[in-house]
């Protein structure tokens, strides 16, 4: 099969897509996972349940049988397991143990009442066949619409990165030097006004043959427009909404100055309810896990009121300073 350059082309459009779209993912992501803390879970636990809620939207947590009041729970899953298992957060309620889940049956609701675990590296410790919800385990979702935050993310994520390549094509139209097209008849006057136009003189001295000549280096440049700081005004627009939406602050102070109360209310006011979507269905799972499971597990959320007062407290030192 004979490759041509405009197919390594579009590999290479492709590639330079995909980079921009992981780049503002992983941005986001972060921001995601910093947002949340949960005490009670080692480390990777918690960027497990938070990375499992961000791609597949939900998670299954339950107590690993055999480990409730064991005074030698490490021993024993030594000596009768070859994997690999941190047992930094051991409680007196048992382990708890987070994994991903298929649906065998729904009830009436339509909500998942039985399931089976998903056991993707193959640990020996993962019990097999159909556990009842609300019993043996407990099921959370991230975001009250029950869907992947990431599958929500994209759809802003899709928008941010086309309107950066229509930024980049109108910078490269930018680049491109000035096609003058004229005959052969008028060459060399438009080379001598086009001179005269580059040396800055103010002042150029016409007769009526020089008409034309004008006319292809006006014409020249009228075509191309400058819109790039509206394109990059609509780029940070979906970047903020996307803000909004993961209930992060989206208003640096200084432009948050430059807003009537009311906006700033009602704009905080919408942060507050996007962040509910995610908060209170997270918080809705610790519960379950503590009174279902007896493990005590709580979220600790950053308020966007905290953020917002240490911006502020933040300017009024740089402010300080400087004075």
């Amino acid at each position: 099969m004979k490759i041509r350059y405009r197919d390594i082309q579009y590999q290479e459009e492709e590639i330079q897509s995909y980079t921009s779209k992981r780049f503002y993912e992983n941005k986001y992501f972060g921001l995601f996972l910093n947002r949340r803390h949960f005490p009670q879970l080692t480390k990777n636990q918690e960027r497990f349940l938070l990375k499992s809620f961000w791609q597949n939207g939900c998670i299954c947590a339950f107590i690993l049988e055999g480990t409730k009041q064991e005074p030698s729970l490490k021993q024993m899953l030594s000596n009768s397991s070859k994997d690999t298992l941190i047992l930094e957060n051991e409680n007196a309620n048992g382990l708890l143990l987070l994994v991903p889940f298929a649906v065998a049956k729904y009830d009436i609701t339509d909500a998942p009442s039985v399931v089976s675990y998903i056991n993707k590296r193959g640990a020996t410790f993962i019990p097999k066949g159909l556990k009842i919800v609300n019993k043996d385990c407990v099921i959370g979702w991230a975001h009250s619409s029950h869907a992947p935050i990431r599958s929500l993310v994209m759809y802003y994520i899709n928008r941010i990165v086309d309107v950066e390549k229509t930024i980049e094509m109108n910078l490269f139209v930018h680049k491109l030097p000035r096609l003058v097209v004229c005959s052969p008849e008028d060459k060399a006057r438009v080379e001598d006004l086009m001179e005269k136009i580059e040396r800055g003189e103010k002042k150029l001295f016409l007769d009526a043959n020089d008409v034309q000549a004008i006319k292809n280096v006006l014409d020249s440049g009228s075509n191309t427009s400058y819109i790039i700081d509206k394109l990059y005004q609509y780029k940070q627009n979906l970047e903020n909404e996307l803000s909004t939406f993961l209930g992060i602050n989206n208003n640096p102070i200084e432009k948050a100055e430059r807003l009537v109360t009311g906006e700033v209310n009602s704009n905080n006011q919408l942060i507050a309810e996007c962040g509910a979507c995610f908060d209170d269905s997270i918080e809705a799972f610790c519960e379950e896990v503590s009174q279902v499971l007896g493990f005590p597990l709580t979220q600790e959320v950053e308020e966007f009121e905290e953020e917002q007062k240490a911006q502020e407290e933040k300017k009024e030192s740089e402010e300080e300073d400087n004075a």
